[in-house]
């Protein structure tokens, strides 16, 4: 199974702190564990050196005759004398660092004893059930031969228990804790931290549908402040655009609705009917224009401020005004739970836009609104001939028409659903083109939930 890093920063970084956090702490153990078990080996060296001195050092102060009895007489559980002699060149005879400790010392104590020699013996134990406790023994067998001068030898015996492991209960409990702290400490502290990449990314979405949203706080490290303050100035510098490219519009329609009608003035007065008629009809085209590139302006004017909206009551609503007017419209029933933030203005607007293509090019409109788990689709179908499926998105860019117009009659100017689709895009959504199964084009919005 192919291991998956965590999809956040937070969460990555919480991951490689964690791995540090183990492998430090366990290569700590390690060389501690090491180290523990050597100074307690050469402690036990020294101090079983260290008592066998002092036995020898008292048996020799004794006759040889009253030497064995000295000795068993110094016998504790610690340190015990073997009855025979022994092999002490047994081939399991192991030799580390206590055995030559052991050797070094009892040779240095009796450096100025002739004849005397010390032969230490280090056996490993098989493992056996101690007395005291069903547990098994495990460790080393001493046998410590001493020569004294007079061609007598004595052999000590000990066992050597080898030290519990440090990696206990204890220790388990102290590293899960400390670990816990650790990460709960670090996940704090770099939640700080990528806090504010999370609110660049929310006003990054926002700014498509709102680009008069409040800057971002430039705080936190120095690399995401500097993003911050980034983001700021391009959202300044797109507002001022955005802004000047309405009123610079604005002002156009202006003078172009104030040359159309001065125009049309001038056509009323013509004495001809026929040049009177195709003059109006010339007028009627560019007013038709006109208005088709100021609804295509008026779909990115940020003007309007977003509120919650029910857009199932929003189709429901337009589409009852509609049919008090004559057109041949039907609300097909919405869903619960279709509340989103929006400009309704606007979006009521695009709804009109695609229910009127709706009824010019397939007679009828139906209307449906359908809530989904984190969208909300709003769906204008027809009965016309459909879009042929190579054209489909094309006929979302400005002035795009068609080769073959829908039916027997052309009309518009392209931009019917180009200021649809801007209006959607504002809102963070998806204008969607489908042909149906049976004839007909289906026409979607699909905008995100709240």
């Amino acid at each position: 199974m192919k291991f998956r890093l965590p999809h956040t920063i937070r969460s990555r970084t919480i991951l490689v702190l964690f791995c540090a956090f183990l492998l430090s702490h366990t290569i700590s153990l390690a060389i501690y564990e090491f180290n523990r078990d050597k100074t307690i080996l050469l402690t036990e060296a020294t101090d079983m050196a260290d008592r066998i001195i002092g036995v020898v050092e008292l048996a020799r102060s004794f006759p040889e005759r009253d030497r064995q009895r000295i000795l068993a007489a110094a016998e504790t559980q610690f340190l015990t004398m073997f009855p025979e002699p022994g092999n002490l060149d047994d081939e399991r005879c192991r030799d580390n660092e206590f055995s030559h400790r052991l050797a070094e010392s009892l040779d240095a104590a009796f450096a100025d004893v002739p004849d005397f020699h010390a032969q230490v013996c280090l056996r490993r134990l098989k493992p056996a059930p101690l007395l005291a406790r069903n547990e098994p023994l495990h460790g080393f067998d001493v046998l410590v031969a001493v020569n004294f001068p007079d061609n007598e030898r004595a052999v000590f015996h000990a066992i050597l228990p080898e030290g519990e492991s440090l990696i206990h209960d204890a220790v388990l409990v102290y590293l899960l804790f400390s670990g816990l702290i650790a990460l709960l400490l670090a996940g704090y502290l770099i939640r700080k931290t990528v806090a504010p990449l999370g609110q660049l990314a929310k006003a990054a979405d926002s700014i498509g549908t709102n680009i008069d949203t409040p800057p971002l706080p430039e705080n936190g490290p120095t690399e995401v402040a500097a993003a911050a303050r980034a983001f700021n100035r391009m959202q300044q510098r797109l507002a001022r655009m955005v802004h000047g490219q309405t009123e610079m519009l604005a002002a156009i329609s202006h003078d172009l609705r104030s040359a159309v009608t001065r125009l049309q003035l001038r056509a009323e007065l013509l004495q001809d009917h026929q040049e009177r008629e195709g003059l109006q009809r010339v007028v009627d085209d560019m007013k038709t224009m006109i208005q088709s590139v100021l609804d295509f302006v008026r779909g990115l004017d940020p003007s309007e401020t977003p509120r919650r909206t029910d857009l199932s009551a929003l189709a429901e609503s337009l589409c009852d005004d509609l049919k008090e007017e004559g057109y041949p419209v039907q609300f097909c029933g919405g869903g619960t739970d279709c509340v989103t933030e929006c400009r309704p203005v606007v979006l009521r607007r695009s709804l009109h836009n695609l229910i009127d293509n709706a009824i010019k090019y397939g007679s009828e409109a139906k209307v449906s609104v359908e809530s989904r788990a984190d969208s909300i689709h709003i769906a204008v179908e027809d009965c016309g001939p459909g879009i042929p499926a190579h054209e489909l998105e094309a006929v979302l860019q400005p002035f795009y028409r068609l080769e073959k117009s829908r039916n027997s009659k052309t009309g518009g100017v392209g931009l019917g659903l180009s200021i649809t689709g801007n209006t959607v895009q504002a809102h963070g959504g998806e204008l969607l083109l489908e042909n149906m199964d049976g004839g007909g084009l289906r026409v979607q919005m699909k905008l995100s939930k709240c």
